[in-house]
């Protein structure tokens, strides 16, 4: 039995691939969010993610656990306003202003004093900082947090965490003196007064809200990709996981091994997780979460099978659905199959006028060392590959090479076909596999004689 890659060993393997493709910018982060989707976040805004898993962090934490003694001495300024008064004086007079103010009604009402009135100004630099800051984290973990009903979110934020910084954000009397923070427009000057403060509540302010603003304008330096891949790189389910460790690590053979290859930030509208290029090649990564690609087919009612056992499978699915109709109202056509690869790389010559696709990787990952697993995922990648050149799926030229690939984690295979690479997961930890050397190699500069 080859040895299984462990759970550790797989988030720390991931954590170093994603923060050097974040750092390179050559990610999607669009995919990567549907990718890493936390269990009760259907959320596929990359600014919003960024902004939970930044109030995930353990930084925010130990700042808003400290808020309610730190606030009782906030920074606050001793100033004097004027004002004109009727008959009382507020403050100490103000004798050049109430001269004028006398002179200009001809001295017929000396009942009238400007007087130096001292107020506390709470509106300053360092408590603007403050203020927005406070609001970036409070509108996210009440707005996108509070109503998630999963243990990983009370792993960070406990109901009871959320209802006492809710309170606090709206109900100190210190805060609430100062300005609304969506109203707040941070300027360098409030930045650079709260970073030279000499009460730590702003200097650390200021840290986290210069960390907030370098994360949200995606300049992944390494406190960042820390921050991030502290939180982010931990999805609802380990075999997630252990497919985007695939991808990472399939993607730099690609870059690795491949002359003149780079990889390139996608468009906006892209669906692909990543994209590389060389000078006549460009090569598309897609993961199953965004994939290019997905077989659904339908059953005909018209046509009725020759052989009596798939005709028994046909009468079965009918029986199904109308069983489910009955009890649920759910209205839907039979379905004969239904699947969707793990892995999908397209690979297109440039050169070409119509930029052609010419060579196509089915991948699929199982996080498992059973035998009765693998074999499933052997008759997932035959189907697909069937599938595949039916119906225009995926090509609709047979010229086109298919090339099926299965990773597992702890199976292991004596034999070989030409039809799948059979790959270990804890294999690709190391700098040095030469199945996947020279099938990266393969798959770039050849025509594997796979056809349907």
């Amino acid at each position: 039995m080859t040895r299984s890659l462990t759970a550790d060993a797989l988030v720390d393997a991931t954590t170093e691939e994603l923060a050097t493709y974040l750092r390179s910018g050559a990610i999607n982060t669009r995919a990567l969010t549907q990718s890493l989707d936390y269990e009760g976040l259907d959320i596929d805004d990359w600014d919003r993610i960024k902004r939970i898993h930044y109030c995930l962090s353990e930084d925010i934490h130990n700042f808003i656990s400290k808020l309610p003694e730190r606030v009782r001495r906030i920074k606050t300024e001793n100033q004097r306003e004027h004002v004109d008064t009727q008959g009382e004086v507020r403050g100490s007079i103000n004798w050049s202003g109430t001269l004028r103010t006398w002179a200009d009604s001809g001295y017929a009402d000396r009942s009238r004093f400007v007087c130096d009135t001292p107020y506390t100004e709470y509106d300053i630099a360092e408590n603007r900082v403050l203020k927005r800051l406070l609001w970036q984290i409070h509108r996210t973990v009440t707005t996108d947090l509070r109503g998630v009903e999963y243990d990983w979110r009370r792993q960070y934020w406990t109901d009871d965490q959320i209802d006492r910084f809710d309170r606090l954000y709206k109900q100190n009397v210190h805060l609430n003196r100062i300005a609304a923070g969506q109203q707040i427009s941070v300027t360098d000057q409030d930045l650079t007064a709260a970073r030279r403060s000499r009460l730590d509540l702003y200097t650390e302010a200021y840290d986290l809200f210069d960390q907030y603003q370098r994360l949200q304008s995606d300049r992944f330096d390494p406190d960042i990709t820390k921050l991030l891949t502290e939180t982010l790189i931990i999805p609802a389910s380990t075999p997630t996981l252990f497919e985007l460790f695939c991808i990472f690590r399939i993607l730099r053979y690609l870059n690795d091994e491949t002359p003149g290859v780079q990889l390139r930030p996608l468009a906006d509208e892209s669906t692909a997780l990543a994209q590389l290029e060389t000078d006549d090649r460009r090569i598309e990564i897609y993961h199953d979460q965004n994939g290019a690609i997905g077989f659904h087919e339908t059953l005909d009612p018209d046509v009725v099978p020759a052989h009596p056992t798939f005709k028994r499978y046909q009468d079965a699915l009918v029986d199904y659905t109308d069983a489910l109709r009955g009890l649920t109202g759910a209205d839907q056509d039979p379905v004969l199959y239904s699947g969707r690869p793990d892995i999908v790389i397209e690979i297109y010559d440039t050169n070409t006028l119509d930029t052609e696709l010419v060579s196509v990787l089915i991948g699929e990952v199982k996080y498992t060392s059973a035998a009765q697993t693998f074999r499933q995922g052997l008759e997932e990648l035959a189907t697909y590959r069937r599938f595949a050149y039916h119906d225009d799926y995926l090509v609709d030229d047979t010229d086109v090479s298919i090339t099926s690939l299965l990773i597992t984690n702890g199976y292991s295979t004596a034999g070989t076909t030409d039809e799948v690479t059979h790959l270990n997961g804890n294999e690709l930890l190391t700098d040095d596999v030469e199945t996947l050397r020279s099938f990266a190699t393969e798959l770039l500069t050849s025509n594997p004689t796979i056809g349907p």
